[in-house]
């Protein structure tokens, strides 16, 4: 290993990460709401992002972990989870100040504008099963505290899963009783055989179990009303916060990125001359110009319309056809990803 070139010992932290094998690199990852995908190297870089170090140490500990990281067998291409949530950090973060101030996007406004319309029908798939929607449909016998709760909770599986097998989970739980009460008396081999079929559902198990009994002893049985509280509370992230602050208390405190959404984008230069590498800078980028009044209609919009270029394709290109600015809408979906081309070949015989 190469010692570190700065004084005085590494912090522990960054020394334990060091330490630590893959799968438990992964669930400390997971804890925070951040991604779990790459090699060791990276994951340790990720976690020590979260940690004040100087350049030198950051690239000591990733040397250290890439030489004594066993070889890497080559793996199938695995398919992609559009539905995957990735976490951001917070408006305050020191991350984020060093992001420099950005000029709104020569005609973001019209393309803006265009997605809105393209997405008016609201018929994509978080539209009725994301968790705003589970959150709007939850019951109006329900006390405002219970269905907080039950937004968190979605929100805590949504991570790594899609929204049709979140919103099937959800009625599970429901059907079973998803109360602060009812959730710390379930024992954790029943939650865990009721969520089993969410992305990392041991550790989800963990946390909402944890996550609850905080929420019963230190909030008298409701959730945080503010960004530090939710955070604090085990699996949720900020994007899983700003959310929550936005659904339950019609706060709006940023820009809910997720991995559609830090996918957009970047392929409509929102986020500058240079793409941003992660969900984190691609909200420091876009909310460094981006008027307030819009962030909290960017997400919804956003993951829809990316839900639809990659899973409705024929539906979007005939919302296109029939819009105010064919030619625009076009060229806009081509610019995110859509094959225009072989995709009106498909329909174009049934449009006749």
């Amino acid at each position: 290993p190469v010692p570190v070139p700065v004084p005085g010992e590494v912090a522990p932290k960054r020394q334990e990460f060091g330490a630590m094998k893959v799968p438990q690199l992964k669930v400390k990852l997971e804890e925070r709401g951040l991604s779990t995908v790459g090699r060791k190297a990276e994951l340790i870089s990720r976690l020590n992002d979260e940690v004040p170090c100087s350049t030198a140490e950051q690239l000591v500990v990733a040397i250290n972990a890439a030489a004594t990281a066993p070889p890497r067998r080559a793996a199938k291409k695995r398919k992609q989870n559009f539905d995957a949530s990735a976490e951001i950090l917070p408006a305050s973060s020191p991350h984020n100040a060093m992001v420099p101030q950005l000029e709104a996007p020569a005609g973001w406004r019209s393309t803006y504008d265009l997605i809105v319309e393209l997405r008016a029908d609201r018929t994509a798939v978080v539209d009725t099963m994301g968790s705003e929607a589970l959150a709007d449909g939850a019951g109006s016998n329900m006390s405002k505290a219970e269905r907080d709760y039950q937004t968190l909770v979605s929100l805590m599986l949504s991570s790594q899963t899609k929204d049709t097998v979140n919103a099937a989970t959800m009625l599970k739980l429901r059907a079973h009783g998803l109360s602060v009460s009812n959730i710390l008396a379930t024992p954790d081999e029943t939650l865990n055989e009721l969520i089993r079929e969410v992305g990392f559902h041991n550790n989800k198990v963990r946390f909402i179990k944890e996550s609850t009994r905080i929420i019963a002893e230190s909030y008298g049985g409701k959730i945080p009303d503010s960004m530090g509280g939710l955070q604090s509370l085990p699996g949720v992230g900020p994007k899983m916060a700003l959310i929550v602050m936005r659904v339950a208390f019609g706060k709006v405190e940023g820009i809910s990125v997720d991995t559609h959404v830090h996918r957009i984008c970047n392929q409509l230069g929102w986020v500058g001359d240079t793409p941003t590498k992660n969900p984190e800078k691609t909200r420091a980028a876009i909310q460094s110009w981006m008027p307030p009044e819009i962030w909290g209609d960017v997400n919804l919009l956003l993951v829809g319309f990316g839900q639809e270029i990659q899973t409705e394709k024929e539906k979007l290109l005939r919302k296109c056809l029939v819009c105010s600015d064919r030619k625009a809408a076009l060229d806009l979906v081509a610019r995110c990803g859509l094959d225009v081309e072989r995709h009106l070949a498909k329909i174009q015989p049934r449009l006749k």
